[in-house]
This record gives structure tokens, sequence and C-alpha cells, in this order.
């Protein structure tokens, strides 16, 4: 039960602050990849708008 109210407390939170960045510019940062190239931001949003999913595992 605690896990479930958790869980949709992340939901809503991230719903909230999605809603109060939507139209937000992200520079053009350059990022590395796992290749261990670097990549611009510019060069994967040519087909309109992205989502940057960040994750971890602990």
């Amino acid at each position: 039960m605690k896990k479930t109210i958790l869980i949709l407390l992340l939901s809503f939170s991230q719903i909230i602050l999605a809603n109060s960045l939507e139209g937000s510019k992200v520079p053009n940062s350059r990022i590395k990849m796992l290749n261990g190239k670097y990549a611009k931001l510019s060069d994967f949003n040519a087909d309109g708008p992205m989502i940057i999913n960040f994750w971890t595992t602990w």
C-alpha cells in the first residue's frame, strides 16, 4: 500500500513538473554517448520535440 502511494505521488509530481516546463528551451548542451563520442542535443531534435529520460541504477 505504501509503495502504491509513493508511486502515485511521484507520478503526480512528474506531471506537475512537466506541465510547468512545457515550452521551455534547453541549452544546446553536449552529451557523452555510450560509445564515448559526444553529440549535441540539437542533433536529435530534427523531427520535433523530444523527451529526455534520466535514470540510474542504485
